[in-house]
């Protein structure tokens, strides 16, 4: 397993680095022996940000941060939220195996609220990051696009890999139709979910 670690804004711990990497091991014992393992450790102001992304060899995902005033607790509270979830997903997660075929690329645009602009842009300048806030025909602004990967999933299983990412919806490429769907959150409480699939292949689910 490869352990990255990257700490921004603040001097290298080999404290924190330990208690993460500790921490760590109670997510291991969920899981086939992870891939690679991403810490990032980033301060601003009084918010410590505590990010983790882990790749299982399975090709499955897992993302979790939190921010507090102290980076040990952010830590304790980021890896709380992922082994949640991995605790949920634990027999499917081992079951799960990658389908055959091609998936696909998406692109993502990150949209701002004009008045946000000016923020966003000292954020980057902050974080050493180029400037990338973009107009759209004079309207909203393009802070960020990024290239994503649709692999190919049922709909459950794309369901079962946005909750690991903890995001609020997943594009897949739908294994049954080859083409691209979207899942998202409705209501977390009750536990339900949408689905976006073209009219084409909804109307081959109905009649099929």
């Amino acid at each position: 397993m490869q352990t990255h670690f990257v700490f921004r804004q603040m001097e290298t711990s080999q404290a924190l680095q330990s208690y993460a990497e500790e921490r760590l091991e109670k997510i291991k014992r969920y899981v086939a022996d992870p891939l690679k393992v991403n810490c990032t450790f980033s301060v601003h102001k009084f918010n410590q940000t505590a990010q983790f992304e882990v790749v299982l060899r399975n090709g499955l995902q897992l993302h979790a941060s939190e921010s507090t005033e102290n980076m040990y607790s952010s830590v304790d509270l980021a890896l709380a939220k992922m082994e949640r979830q991995v605790r949920r997903y634990r027999k499917r997660i081992r079951q799960h195996k990658q389908h055959e075929g091609r998936s696909a690329k998406v692109r993502l645009n990150v949209i701002a609220a004009e008045h946000d602009t000016d923020e966003i842009a000292l954020e980057q300048e902050r974080q050493h990051e180029p400037a990338s806030v973009t107009p759209i025909d004079g309207g909203p602004k393009i802070v960020h696009t990024k290239e994503l990967q649709a692999e190919r999933l049922t709909p459950a299983q794309a369901i079962m890999q946005m909750n690991l990412m903890h995001k609020a919806f997943w594009v897949f490429a739908n294994t049954e139709t080859g083409e691209l769907n979207v899942v998202y959150r409705l209501d977390e409480a009750k536990d339900t979910y949408g689905l976006i699939q073209p009219e084409s292949s909804a109307e081959k689910a109905e009649t099929g």
